[in-house]
């Protein structure tokens, strides 16, 4: 394995350990101390045989973690991704357990402590990796030592991508320089830096060993003069395929008599992929609306004291495979708000076709509390429970939204919205237009149920932080 891999991976995995350890022993204490005089006392195994077995399940799930891919230093989605892949683990360590238990008729720890472990040593495990990553890139950001590379291209797409890796990407990145393409005709954003006859041996002087590239028109002969040099040298490099343009279904790669070709294949909300997540939703959104049903009432007087007006707002939204629908939220905005944004045009601080301003005059005093909380979405869960949306999804565009839609943006619509989503975890009004977009295909392309619970999960903080909302 290479170093820095290991370098990176076990302090995280040595934390996990403790981590999942100590949950188990924590469930231990409220099974047979805590909650004993309730549930009687069952003391077949001692503490000690308690920590051991919470050590090896803790060995387990780090494997598993590690097959999962939970230990990769950076991840396309960031910490949803990451969480995903921490949950998957942690519920196939526990089934794992469960049907070794049930094929050897032996199960000498409580069921309880076990069930008690996988979901509290997921959360902390999830929240330490969080932590891990902001202290290692600190630690890089005060040492001076981000992961340096060059550009190899100066058009928007260049621009994009550094812009990204040097403020919200996981790692700590430094763009020592761009490269300007001699074969690519698009369009030029950023000035080049470096020679494109001399970008190797520049590399080589400044001791820098990862390129991007960064631009998708070149040539076949300038792409393959390329990757021989990285080879040749040993240079690290990532290149932007030019897939994002498709417009077909998942895909993947494949070889056939040595070459590499694009083959589609079944998108992973396939039927039983449909069911599992229309069940989720139902029961998931019945269960929140019976939860929080005590508090609607207080909102709609909030909302009706305030200001005149009803008390839900009813809007168009499209849904799966274009079809319209009437999203229902608590009314955050005076009556006819909506009638007014064409008067607001000039204001708006996102880019496409959303419009989203930090201080709309429109909102109300008890609306803005609301959206900062994320509680005028609280009615959502009504088109959840009549599968017009699901708890995770796509943002719900408005119809004058779609008419701005290239071909490629169509392919968000063909999974049922959410009330939160990607986006909603990754910043929400502060993406643009195309980030969303991005986010949202990659969503519908790599949906599985272990996405849509770390989605889930991560939502809470997000609320809390209020990054993004308003």
């Amino acid at each position: 394995m290479n170093p820095s891999k290991v370098k990176w991976a076990l302090p995280l995995s040595l934390v996990d350990l403790l981590l999942l350890t100590g949950m188990f022993m924590l469930g231990y204490w409220v099974r047979h101390f805590l909650l004993a005089p309730v549930m009687g006392s069952d003391f077949r195994l001692s503490g000690f045989h308690y920590l051991a077995s919470g050590m090896v399940l803790g060995i387990v799930q780090i494997t598993l973690m590690s097959i999962f891919g939970a230990y990769r230093r950076e991840f396309g989605l960031g910490k949803v991704e990451e969480v995903a892949a921490v949950l998957r683990a942690a519920f196939m360590g526990t089934v794992i357990t469960f049907a070794i238990t049930f094929l050897t008729r032996q199960l000498f720890f409580s069921r309880f402590v076990l069930l008690f472990a996988l979901p509290f040593g997921a959360v902390c495990v999830s929240s330490w990796h969080t932590l891990y990553r902001r202290i290692s890139r600190n630690l890089a950001r005060r040492r001076g030592r981000p992961t340096r590379v060059v550009m190899y291209g100066t058009g928007p797409l260049a621009r994009e991508l550094s812009d990204y890796m040097t403020s919200r990407a996981q790692l700590l990145y430094s763009v020592e320089g761009y490269v300007s393409p001699v074969s690519s005709p698009g369009e030029m954003v950023i000035a080049p830096t470096i020679d494109p006859g001399e970008w190797a041996d520049w590399m080589e002087r400044n001791g820098i060993r990862d390129l991007v590239v960064a631009d998708q028109s070149l040539s076949r002969d300038e792409q393959a003069a390329v990757l021989l040099q990285c080879e040749q040298r040993g240079f690290s490099y990532r290149m932007a395929a030019d897939l994002y343009t498709m417009v077909s279904l998942t895909s993947r790669l494949v070889n056939m008599a040595g070459n590499t070709m694009v083959e589609s294949v079944p998108p992973p909300l396939d039927t039983t992929g449909r069911i599992l997540k229309r069940t989720c939703d139902i029961l998931g959104s019945g269960f929140v609306m019976l939860l929080l049903s005590p508090f609607f009432p207080l909102f709609a007087a909030l909302i009706a004291v305030e200001s005149p007006g009803g008390i839900f707002y009813l809007q168009t939204r499209l849904g799966k495979n274009n079809k319209p629908f009437r999203i229902v939220k608590f009314r955050s905005m005076r009556t006819g708000a909506h009638g007014e944004r064409h008067n607001l045009k000039d204001r708006n601080e996102s880019t496409g076709p959303l419009f989203k301003m930090k201080a709309d005059p429109r909102v109300t005093h008890v609306g803005r509390f609301m959206r900062r909380w994320s509680l005028d979405e609280l009615p959502q869960l009504y088109n959840v429970l009549v599968g017009e949306m699901s708890l995770v999804g796509p943002r719900p565009p408005l119809p004058e939204e779609v008419n701005e839609y290239s071909r490629r943006d169509f392919k968000r619509l063909r999974t049922v919205p959410g009330i939160t989503g990607v986006w909603q975890v990754s910043g929400r009004s502060e993406l643009g237009f195309e980030e969303m977009v991005k986010l949202d295909l990659f969503y519908v392309d790599n949906w599985s149920i272990w996405l849509d619970l770390a989605i889930l999960l991560l939502t809470v903080p997000a609320i809390f932080t209020g990054e993004g909302a308003y």
